[in-house]
């Protein structure tokens, strides 16, 4: 097809054509090369089904321009599959399958580096501790498991064992995980000669995971070598001399700021309150008003420097609240400071912790401290500050959020499907203990437009609306005092989708002719029956090409700064197949052009241009389209590629550029068959548009199939189980056995020629010869062996076949006598059966509209035109034309102005108007000597004037008037001068009034002497 089409494009530009045609054509050009380099010719498969069993979240992918992979071929096929939630309740399965035959395998466990071995179970480890002190030498990880539920049993959750690598040794320690949360945390005491007391070390921490074992905790002993490469990374951890205190500054005015821990502490722990001031404070009496809850009090209250301020402690109680009142006098003199910007430490406040919460679960205690100077106004006095003190029974060291998958892929703006990840919180104590929270958190995303977080803040989730993904974006939690973050990557569709099809233009099928959707395919049984078979035969239509359909998406995730460099799913040329999500949401958009079956087939119904689109399940926006034309032209099946099916094989491969990577590869087995070996054979339609389609995308009861084999008795019936075609082979020589398939029309639509195959093709059981010719079909007896055929598909009912039309028979086809008359037939009734087909109902498009109203309106304004040329020519021939312009020999009027000063021109001139042979006279008296006055006349035209004169009057500076009088000539016409001779020049006079105006008018030429008039006249006539 790409051949025609590019033929067609190259020749339009020979055509007259405006520049958009011009530049449509180079486009097409454009796009017919593009679609030209692929060979189509390679682009098949073994059509086997391909699924992941007991894989919660999965995705086939494909690279862009690469389906089918590079490695498929007629008997073999690739798929990519991405697996996104992990499995530690059980392997998934992968199983092929192309009936009758079938094959599984387990999905290796997932690999996080390219060294280490695979591991079944996908964990996250979270490090507590940045750093370690002597006072508390701890390390405390938190290993949990991600994806799937888990099944009950203590044997069934692995161990974890924690490594940790310092230049002065290793210790390792190990953990079992809870059945409740799926977790657990390791607290590895690190020895104290690790410790430095001048720098600060660093070790470095890993972990394995090992099945459960018989000994404390559900875990074995485990060895004291280093894992080496087959352990996980966790992070490091810093090992310091010394830990500075946390504490937290809070100012109470301009001069006093109070130090506070900011930790939690436990029922009977003392812990002090620190108060310190500025260097340049001048109070010399201060009071500190501390009111507590029961459960609190204050202990003691001791200055930092005795010799500068003494205090006195007073307690007050009630029935709600104690109140302590620190009263601080300044004894002495600090002298000058030279740090007057700097705090120093004067008071220190003890508190202890009474009772104990309850439960075991944290409380706060606030405590009001309020500060009061001698003099002090009432309203200052009002200034108080609130502090709360958590107080708990256990030993909190960090609050966590464990989360189900750390990615996700959001494809709710395709279905309109929520997305969600559940999230817990736990609380790490002091000796590894976890404990769950579930009241009083709260929660926060850091950006509502790529992830959100649901009110009880037990899971994050998307809802279709959110605009784009991002990488590791941020969810925050608190409970209490203690705050934590989740980091998760959102991946998002980039839209528009890409609607992949087979074959964007569907043609005819030239001789394949299947029957008409109203009728049935129910052969007669009597011979009276024989005019219905015949009119149901003429009731046939060709069928249309069929092609398959993909929807894919690219999936990406934006950077968290606002840049525009995404980080693409698995690669910037990979997409992801999502055609089992959006299938219920695609349409076509004109279903009487094509119609879609079961979302991933394409069927032309009627010629004509529509489109494919996918409309939002949230909007009526449209997420991708794809446009197809359905045509009247012809093509034809060029042969059929045959692949025998004798069993299947699969391989699994993990890839690299995702964790979740995986890529199946089957192919078929085609070893010389045993004796009754059940074969399924592959098809593959090859047309002579360069496209090639799977026998699957048609229906079975298109399909007239045929199996000859040379051999008697070599194919068996078998039973239907899926495959388009299947025979039973009861055994092959050691140089193979080929099959010939051939493919016919639909049984009610096998008339005349399309008796003859379609198209056939060879398929080898066994090994092939080099080189084999291709039998014709059918074959004759007196050149070959008597044949065994099978036929599948509108095939004739006879005794013993299985599954009615669509079973499958053994028997001779005819004679080669026959099968000559039925050809020969075939040729001359031709012409007369496709005349005798009945056509697809046309239907005028909307394009066809749109061009037909367009020319109607041109023929429309042509004929406008027209009319109103046909008024204007009858309107203006009616008029008569001026008088000037009745003679067409006559000469055109001209305006003639004579200025001289010759005498004897003049003289001349006089003489011609005496004999009347001039009508106009004139005067220009200029300054010859006699300054008498004469006429001047001026020579016009030939044939004989009539003149009219105007005068045009100018006044010069000094109020004299000059005065030039110009005269218009005008043909007159013939018959009023007949007695003037041939060739008489007529001369009209230009009349001047006063001989100073005459001066004038020849001083304004510059003209005073006699000879230049003279001269000047000359010219004039010899011009004329």
């Amino acid at each position: 097809m790409c051949t025609r089409v590019a033929g067609r494009a190259a020749a339009a530009p020979g055509v007259p054509c405006g520049p958009w045609l011009c530049f449509l054509v180079a486009l097409a050009l454009d796009v017919v090369r593009v679609g030209c380099d692929q060979d189509p010719l390679n682009s098949v498969y073994l059509p086997a089904a391909l699924e992941l069993l007991d894989a919660p979240e999965h995705f086939r992918v494909q690279q862009v321009g690469h389906y089918p992979p590079a490695n498929s071929s007629l008997g073999s096929r690739s798929e990519t599959f991405l697996l996104l939630q992990p499995w530690p309740r059980a392997q998934p399965l992968l199983r092929v399958s192309y009936p009758p035959f079938a094959t599984q395998q387990v999905v290796p466990p997932r690999v996080t580096e390219p060294h280490q071995q695979p591991v079944p179970w996908d964990v996250r480890a979270v490090s507590v501790e940045a750093a370690v002190t002597p006072a508390e030498p701890h390390a405390r990880v938190l290993f949990h498991l991600k994806g799937q539920d888990w099944p009950p049993g203590p044997g069934s959750l692995p161990c974890a064992r924690l490594h940790a690598r310092h230049p002065a040794g290793t210790a390792h320690k190990a953990c079992h995980f809870q059945l409740s949360l799926g977790a657990c945390v390791v607290e590895l005491e690190f020895p104290s000669h690790w410790f430095s007391q001048a720098s600060t070390t660093r070790a470095e921490l890993v972990y394995t995971l090992e099945p459960a074992a018989e000994g404390p905790g559900g875990c074995g002993p485990g060895r004291d070598e280093d894992p080496g490469k087959q352990a996980l990374p966790v992070g490091g951890v810093e090992l310091r001399p010394a830990d500075p205190p946390q504490y937290q500054e809070v100012p109470l005015d301009e001069a006093v700021t109070l130090r506070v821990p900011n930790v939690p502490v436990r029922p009977g722990q003392i812990f002090s309150a620190t108060l310190l001031l500025w260097h340049n404070f001048t109070a010399s009496l201060l009071t500190l008003r501390i009111k507590v809850k029961k459960g609190l009090h204050v202990m003691a209250a001791r200055p930092t420097q005795p010799t500068l301020w003494t205090a006195k402690l007073d307690r007050f109680k009630s029935s709600k609240h104690h109140t302590t009142l620190i009263t601080c006098h300044r004894t002495g003199s600090s002298g000058p400071d030279s740090r007057p910007l700097e705090l120093s430490e004067f008071l220190w406040v003890d508190f202890a912790v009474e009772n104990g919460t309850g439960g075991g679960m944290a409380v706060t205690r606030p405590i009001t401290w309020q500060l009061e100077y001698p003099g002090q106004a009432p309203e200052a006095e009002k200034d108080k500050m609130v502090w709360e003190i958590l107080v708990s029974e256990r030993d909190i060291r960090a609050l966590v959020p464990l989360a189900k998958a750390e990615e996700l892929v959001n494809t709710a703006p395709l279905t309109g499907i929520p997305r969600r990840v559940p999230v817990r919180l736990v609380t790490v104590d002091s000796g590894g203990a976890l404990v769950e929270v579930t009241e009083h958190i709260g929660c926060e995303s850091a950006n509502t437009q790529v992830l959100q977080v649901s009110e009880t803040c037990d899971a994050v989730f998307v809802a279709g609306k959110e605009s784009r993904g991002a990488w590791g974006v941020r969810v925050d939690f608190w409970w209490r005092r203690l705050r934590a973050s989740l980091r998760l990557t959102v991946w998002a569709p980039l839209l528009p989708l890409h609607i992949e099809l087979t074959d964007t233009t569907l043609e005819q099928v030239r001789g394949w002719r299947v029957p008409s959707p109203t009728e049935g395919f129910t052969e007669p049984e009597s011979a009276a029956g024989a005019e219905e078979a015949e009119r149901r035969a003429r009731g046939c239509r060709l069928q249309y090409q069929r092609a398959g359909v993909r929807f894919l998406a690219p999936f990406a995730a934006h950077p968290l700064d606002g840049g525009r460099r995404l980080t693409h799913l698995l690669g910037p040329d990979w997409l992801l197949d999502v055609s089992h999500l959006v299938a219920p949401h695609a349409r076509v958009q004109d279903p009487r052009i094509a119609s879609l079956e079961g979302g991933s087939v394409l069927v032309g119904r009627e010629p004509g241009v529509t489109s494919i689109e996918v409309r939002s399940p949230l909007s009526d926006s449209i997420l991708g389209e794809q446009a197809l034309a359905v045509t009247d032209d012809k093509v034809s099946v060029l042969e059929l590629r045959v692949q025998p099916v004798m069993g299947i094989s699969l391989a699994l491969s993990r890839g690299a550029a995702h964790p979740g990577e995986v890529t199946a590869t089957c192919w078929a087995q085609s070893a010389l068959p045993a004796p009754k070996q059940e074969v399924a054979l592959s098809l593959w339609l090859s047309f002579s548009d360069h496209t090639l389609a799977p026998a699957e995308l048609y229906d079975r009861s298109d399909l007239g199939l045929s199996v000859l084999a040379e051999e008697p008795g070599a194919i068996l019936p078998t039973e239907e189980r899926g495959a388009q075609l299947g025979v039973v082979v009861s055994g092959a020589g050691a140089e193979g056995l080929p099959l010939h398939v051939a493919l016919h029309p639909a049984e009610p639509c096998r008339r005349g020629r399309h008796r003859v195959p379609l198209a056939s093709g060879t398929a080898w059981l066994g090994l092939s010869p080099a080189h084999t010719p291709a039998p014709a079909l059918p074959s004759s007896p007196a050149q070959s062996p008597p044949a065994t055929e099978a036929s599948l598909g509108g095939g004739r009912r006879v005794a013993g076949s299985v599954g009615g039309s669509g079973g499958v028979r053994g028997k001779f086809e005819r004679a080669e006598e026959e099968a000559g008359k039925e050809e020969a037939k075939a040729r001359e009734e031709e012409e007369e059966e496709e005349e005798e087909m009945v056509p697809a109902p046309q239907r005028v498009t909307d394009l066809e509209l749109g061009m037909y109203a367009l020319l109607g309106i041109f023929c429309l304004a042509i004929l406008i035109f027209l009319v109103n040329g046909m008024v204007f020519v009858l309107r203006y021939q009616r008029k008569e034309p001026p008088d000037s312009a009745t003679d067409p020999a006559s000469p055109q009027p001209h305006n003639w102005v004579w200025l001289g000063t010759d005498q004897e021109e003049l003289s001349r001139q006089l003489d011609r108007q005496s004999s009347g042979l001039a009508t106009g006279e004139g005067g220009c008296p200029c300054e010859s000597g006699g300054g008498e006055e004469a006429p001047a006349l001026v020579p016009g035209p030939a044939g004989g004037t009539t003149s009219s004169s105007s005068t045009l009057a100018r006044k010069e500076a000094g109020g004299r008037r000059k005065r030039v009088e110009f005269v218009t000539f005008a043909p007159a016409p013939p018959a009023q001068l007949p007695e003037e001779p041939a060739g008489a020049p007529a001369v009209q006079s230009i009349l001047v009034a006063g001989e100073e105006d005459i001066r004038w008018v020849c001083e304004d030429m510059g003209l005073k002497d006699p000879e230049e008039l003279r001269n000047y006249m000359e010219r004039i006539r010899g011009s004329s």
